[in-house]
């Protein structure tokens, strides 16, 4: 019996904790964006108090760059899911162009795990 309960113990010691940790080490920029057709992609709405909103990300931005990956010519799914998202509390640097702006305009950030409240149609960037 107390093999059985050490072994229950141990599991939920060892095993679950890594499980919602790893829920947790997931995070993004809290950015919604549609690609265009060259590649790039147009920011269409921020997370309120994300990490783009917060370092000054603006809707209508395109983002050209990604952690020195260009957007143009690239795959919109790969540059969300491996470029925008990642391990929460790592860095990454977006590169944009605004509209009305000549410079490209360089952006650090740390990645976080995001609340996002709206329906999944609303939720399609990171």
């Amino acid at each position: 019996m107390f093999r059985i309960i050490h072994a229950i113990l141990l599991f939920a010691l060892l095993v679950l904790p890594a499980y919602s940790h790893a829920a947790a080490a997931f995070g993004g920029v809290g950015i919604d964006g549609v690609p265009r057709a060259d590649g790039t992609i147009v920011v269409r709405q921020l997370v309120a108090g994300g990490p783009a909103h917060l370092a000054g990300i603006k809707a209508g931005d395109i983002i050209t760059q990604v952690d020195g990956t260009p957007t143009a010519g690239s795959d919109f799914k790969f540059i969300v899911e491996r470029r925008l998202r990642g391990r929460a509390g790592a860095p990454v640097l977006i590169l944009v162009r605004r509209p009305g702006n000549p410079k490209t305009l360089s952006f650090k950030m740390v990645r976080r795990q995001l609340k996002v409240t709206g329906s999944k149609n609303e939720q399609k960037g990171e």
